[in-house]
C-alpha cells in the first residue's frame, strides 16, 4: 500500500469516529455556463424551452398514472429524455485516490441515489463510470439489510431498479464512505446504487457526459436523510439565488432561519406535498376549486414544493384563473399582452410597466396545520420570482406554466419562484418554514 493511500485511510478513519452532525451540499443549476452541461450551440431559445420542458416533465411524472402511460419524449427536448432536474450536484465517495466524484441530478422526488458503474451492459454515455475494485471500503449490500425494501434480488445481493420515462436503470446496492462537501467530514456505509443496466438513457453531452446518475432527496429507507437520521435528524434548508449563481443545502446543526419566518404543515411521504388553499392576486382570493390542490392516491392532484423543477406549474384551470386576473391588472395601465406565438410561455408583454409598484401582488395561501388549526399562512411572491424577462428583450413573461392536457393538475412549486427564500424542511415532525432572504448575498 503506497504512503498516499495509507494517509487517505487514516482520515477516513478519523472522520468515521468523528460525530458529524451538520454538513452542506453546494447545488449548481443545469445551465450554469461554469458547467458547460449544455450544448453551446443553444440559443437562448431552446435553452429556455429546455428548462421549461424540465418542470413540465417533473408535473408529468409527479403523477403516478401518466409516470406509467408517458414517455419524457412526449414532451419534446433536443438535450435528453431523462434530464428532468434544474439543479446537479457533486458527490465524494470511495476510498481510492483520488475519491471519485461525479456530478449528479438532485432530485427531490427520488429516494434512491445511483450512479453508473463499470461493468455495465448497456451502458449511457458517460466519460467516467465507478469501478467498485478500486475502493477498498465498498461492499455490497445484503437482501436481509434494512435499506434493501424493496427486497430485490440481484446475484445474490439486494439489487434495485428505477424508471424515467422510457429511461431503465438496474442494478446492486452498495454502501461506501461518503463525502458531501470537501470540508463536510465523512460518512461510512452509506447504501447508494450501482446502476449496470442501462437502458434509453441519455444525460446528454455524448462520450463527454459528465452526469453520473441521480442523487435523491426523498424520505425512504434508502433515501440519504433516512441513512443519516441520527446525524441530521431529518432536517435540511436552502435559499436558492435568482442569478443562476450556485446555492448551498445544509443538513442537520446548520439549519438555522432566522428574521420573520412562518411555518406550515407538508407531507415529506408524498414528495414534500403542501397544503394550498388557494391564490390571491391584488387583494383578491382567485376563484379555484380547493379540492384542485388536495393529494390524492395516484397524485393526479397536489401541490407540490420541487426545486429540481425550474418554474412553478399549475394545473390548467388554477393557471388559466390567475393569468386572467393579472391580464386584468396590466389592462388598468394600457397594456395587453403579446401575441403567444413570439414566446416560450404563454403570457408576455412587450414593455414592462411605467413603475415596479405596478406589478400585481400575487400571494399563496397555505394552510397552516389540516385537521389542527385551519388558519392560512401567506407566502407573498415578489416581482423578480413571477416575471421574468427571458423571451422578449424590452418586455417579460409570467414564468409560470400549466399542466397541458389536464383539468387535475398535479401542481409544483418550482425553482424560479422559491428564489430569495430561505426553506427549512423538518422531516420527522413533517413541517417547513420560509422566510424572505437575499439568497445571492450567502455564501456557498
Amino acid at each position: 500500500m503506497s504512503l498516499c493511500t495509507l494517509l487517505h485511510l487514516i482520515l477516513h478513519i478519523i472522520f468515521i469516529f468523528h460525530q458529524a452532525n451538520a454538513f452542506s451540499m453546494n447545488i449548481h443549476p443545469i445551465d450554469s455556463p461554469h458547467l458547460q452541461i449544455l450544448p453551446k450551440s443553444f440559443t437562448i431559445k431552446e435553452r429556455h424551452h429546455f428548462l421549461r420542458n424540465i418542470s413540465l416533465s417533473r408535473a408529468f411524472y409527479a403523477n403516478k398514472k401518466n409516470a406509467k402511460l408517458l414517455g419524457l419524449n412526449s414532451i419534446h427536448s433536443s438535450l435528453s429524455n431523462v434530464q428532468r432536474s434544474y439543479f446537479v450536484t457533486q458527490l465524494s465517495f470511495g476510498s481510492q485516490e483520488p475519491p471519485f466524484n461525479p456530478l449528479v441530478i438532485l432530485d427531490t422526488s427520488a429516494d434512491q441515489t445511483w450512479i453508473q458503474c463499470a461493468g455495465c451492459n448497456p451502458c449511457f454515455d458517460l466519460q467516467k463510470s465507478f469501478l467498485v475494485e478500486n475502493s477498498t471500503s465498498y461492499s455490497r449490500l445484503g437482501v436481509d439489510d434494512g435499506r434493501c425494501i424493496p427486497k430485490i434480488n440481484y446475484e445474490g445481493g439486494c439489487g434495485f431498479e428505477a424508471s424515467y420515462g422510457k429511461g431503465h436503470t438496474q442494478g446492486y446496492l452498495g454502501t461506501d464512505i461518503f463525502n458531501f462537501n470537501d470540508s463536510s467530514g465523512y460518512f461510512p456505509n452509506i447504501a447508494f446504487g450501482c446502476a449496470v443496466k442501462n437502458h434509453d438513457f441519455d444525460f446528454g453531452g455524448g462520450a463527454q457526459n459528465v452526469i453520473a446518475g441521480v442523487h435523491g432527496l426523498g424520505v425512504g429507507p434508502q433515501s440519504m436523510l433516512t441513512q443519516l437520521e441520527m446525524d441530521i435528524k431529518g432536517r435540511f434548508s436552502y435559499c436558492l439565488r435568482p442569478d443562476n449563481g450556485s446555492s448551498t443545502i445544509k443538513f442537520g446543526d446548520d439549519v438555522q432561519i432566522s428574521g420573520d419566518f412562518a411555518t406550515i404543515a407538508m407531507n415529506p411521504e408524498a414528495r414534500y406535498h403542501l397544503y394550498l388553499a388557494g391564490i390571491t392576486v391584488q387583494g383578491r382570493r382567485l376563484t379555484i376549486d380547493p379540492k384542485l390542490f388536495q393529494l390524492d392516491q395516484d397524485y393526479t392532484r397536489g401541490f407540490f414544493i420541487d426545486p429540481s423543477a425550474t418554474f412553478t406549474v399549475l394545473t390548467n384551470t388554477a393557471y388559466v384563473a390567475l393569468k386572467n386576473a393579472i391580464i386584468e391588472h396590466f389592462k388598468k395601465y394600457g397594456m395587453n399582452p403579446s401575441a403567444p406565438s413570439k414566446n416560450i410561455f404563454d403570457l408576455c408583454y412587450d414593455k414592462l410597466p411605467g413603475l415596479l409598484t405596478n406589478y400585481p401582488s400575487i400571494t399563496f395561501n397555505f394552510i397552516k396545520s389540516p385537521g389542527g388549526d385551519t388558519g392560512e399562512i401567506e407566502l407573498k411572491l415578489n416581482q423578480e420570482n413571477v416575471f421574468g424577462n427571458f423571451a422578449v428583450a424590452n418586455g417579460f413573461c409570467l414564468q409560470m406554466l400549466s399542466t397541458p392536457d389536464s383539468k387535475d393538475g398535479p401542481s409544483i412549486f418550482g425553482a424560479f419562484q422559491q428564489t430569495n427564500f430561505q426553506f427549512a424542511f423538518d422531516v420527522k415532525t413533517r413541517l417547513l418554514s420560509f422566510a424572505p432572504k437575499s439568497c445571492k448575498d450567502l455564501k456557498v
